[in-house]
C-alpha cells in the first residue's frame, strides 16, 4: 500500500532547501511539493483545494482564523525577519526618527501583510508613534479597521514610484525596495544602521518576528491525523540540515558566515530559530496582541488556538 500525499507549497528559502532536493523526507507521507517565492500565489492554491498545506503569511493566517476559516498550524517558521530595515523613507521628507512619521505619508501593500503588521506594532510600542497620526495609503482597504485608521487608495504596485517621486514620505515593505537595491538618492532606510537597531530591538523585547507558518486545512488534518507532526519533524530536519550548511566553511562562499553565525547565537541564542510554541512564546504573543489592535482581529486570539496540539506539544526545538 502506497504511503499518502501531501500536496505542500512552500517557498525556496535555505531553511526549505533539504525538503526541496529530497534529501529530507516525512516519514509515513510522500510529498508533492510546489514551490517559489510568490506568497500570494501559493496561498491561492492552498484556498483553492489544489493543495494540502503550505508556509501561510502569518498575518494573513490569524485574519483568516479569526474570520473562522478552517486553516490550522504547525508551529513550522521557514521565513522569519526583522522589519525595522523595511521601513524605507523619501529623503527629503524630513523623516530622521521613528516618530517623525506621524502626520507623514506611508505606504503599505495591505493591511494585514504580516511585515507591516510587524513593523506598526515596534513603531507604536518601542518608539512610541501614534500609528493613527500617520496617512496610510494602500491600493487595497480591508473591510475593518481599528479606530482612527484611514487608508486612503493608491495604484496596484506603485508603492516604489511614489516613495521616489516623493509623492509617499515613507513605506513598509516586505522586501528590500527596487530603489535601495538601484542606490536611489531619494530613498533610503529610516533606520540607516539598521542592524544595530533591530539587534537593540531583540535585546528590549526579545521579538524576532514571525513571518510565515506551515499551515493545513483542519479537514486534512482530520483525515491525516499524523500528518502534521510528522511534518513539523521533517521541517525540523530540513532547518538543522541547513545550519549545518553555514556553518561548513568550505561550502559557503561567505568569508565571515562562521562570525556572523557566532554573533547572532551570542545574542539570540543556539535555538535562536525554534520550530516550537514554548520558545517563541514572546513573538506569538506580541503577534496576537498587534494583530488584535490593528484590526485584523475582532478578539486576541489565543496562541494555543493557532497550532495543532498535537504538534504544539512536540518535544524538542
Amino acid at each position: 500500500m502506497s504511503a499518502p500525499t501531501i500536496r505542500i507549497g512552500i517557498a525556496d528559502h535555505d531553511l526549505n532547501k533539504p525538503i526541496l532536493d529530497g534529501t529530507v523526507t516525512v516519514e509515513g507521507f510522500d510529498l508533492d511539493i510546489s514551490h517559489g517565492t510568490n506568497d500570494g500565489a501559493i496561498h491561492q492554491l492552498l484556498r483553492d483545494g489544489k493543495i494540502d498545506a503550505c508556509e501561510y503569511s502569518f498575518g494573513t493566517y490569524m485574519t483568516d482564523r479569526a474570520r473562522g476559516v478552517p486553516f490550522i498550524a504547525i508551529p513550522a517558521f521557514p521565513n522569519r525577519k526583522f522589519r525595522l530595515s523595511y521601513i524605507f523613507v523619501n529623503t527629503e521628507a524630513g523623516i530622521n526618527g521613528a516618530k517623525d512619521l506621524e502626520g507623514k505619508r506611508v505606504g503599505i501593500l495591505a493591511w494585514n501583510n504580516t511585515a507591516g503588521v510587524w513593523a506598526r506594532g515596534a513603531l507604536q510600542h518601542h518608539y512610541g508613534v501614534d500609528l493613527t497620526r500617520i496617512q496610510w495609503f494602500c491600493a487595497t482597504s480591508p473591510n475593518s479597521l481599528p479606530a482612527g485608521i484611514k487608508i486612503q487608495p493608491i495604484p496596484q504596485g506603485k508603492l516604489n514610484e511614489l516613495l521616489v517621486k516623493g509623492e509617499l514620505d515613507a513605506v513598509i515593505q516586505a522586501d528590500v525596495m527596487p530603489a535601495i537595491h538601484e542606490r536611489n538618492p531619494h530613498v533610503r532606510r529610516l533606520f540607516p544602521d539598521y542592524r544595530s537597531e533591530e539587534k537593540a530591538y531583540y535585546k528590549a523585547t526579545g521579538i524576532f518576528p514571525i513571518s510565515h507558518a506551515v499551515t493545513f486545512p483542519e479537514e486534512f488534518v482530520e483525515r491525516h491525523p499524523d500528518a502534521p507532526v510528522a511534518l513539523l519533524k521533517a521541517f525540523r530536519q530540513s532547518r538543522d540540515e541547513a545550519f549545518h550548511r553555514v556553518a561548513d566553511t568550505q561550502i559557503l562562499s561567505l568569508s565571515w558566515a562562521m562570525q556572523e553565525l557566532d554573533e547572532q547565537r551570542a545574542l539570540m541564542g543556539e535555538n535562536y530559530w525554534a520550530y516550537n510554541v514554548e520558545d517563541n512564546k514572546r513573538p506569538l504573543e506580541a503577534m496576537t496582541q498587534f494583530a488584535q489592535e490593528q484590526g485584523l482581529t475582532p478578539d486576541r486570539l489565543t496562541v494555543e488556538s493557532l497550532f495543532v496540539p498535537e504538534a504544539a506539544k512536540l518535544p524538542g526545538a
